[in-house]
This record gives C-alpha cells, structure tokens and sequence, in this order.
C-alpha cells in the first residue's frame, strides 16, 4: 500500500510540474502559477530551478 501511495505522490508531482512549464511557457508570473496550483510563488522558483521543495534539501546534497 505505502508503495502505491509513493507511485501516486510522484505521478502528481509530475503532473503539477508539467503544468507548471506549460503556464510559463504561455507567460504567466510565477505567482499567478503558483495560485494556480495551490503553491507558493517561493515553490514555484524552487521548483524552476530544479529543487523540489526547501526540504529536500539534504537529497539534493547527496
């Protein structure tokens, strides 16, 4: 069950992130995106960066 909880989790975050280019890419603010999926404009930064949250952090170290 915790397996198929994860696939979820990661198949959503996916989803939100190809949103996310597709907002960009038609030229909307990072706040207006991140309004549109119920993340901060900070998130939204991080995530165009290429960092998933300020919490994994310590992942992206290692």
């Amino acid at each position: 069950m915790e397996d198929t909880l994860k696939k979820i989790l990661a198949e959503l975050e996916m989803i939100r992130k190809i949103k996310m280019i597709e907002l960009a890419e038609r030229g909307h603010s990072q706040s207006k995106i991140g309004d549109a999926l119920g993340i901060s404009q900070a998130s939204v930064s991080r995530m165009m960066a290429g960092k998933k949250t300020a919490g994994t952090k310590d992942k992206l170290e290692k």
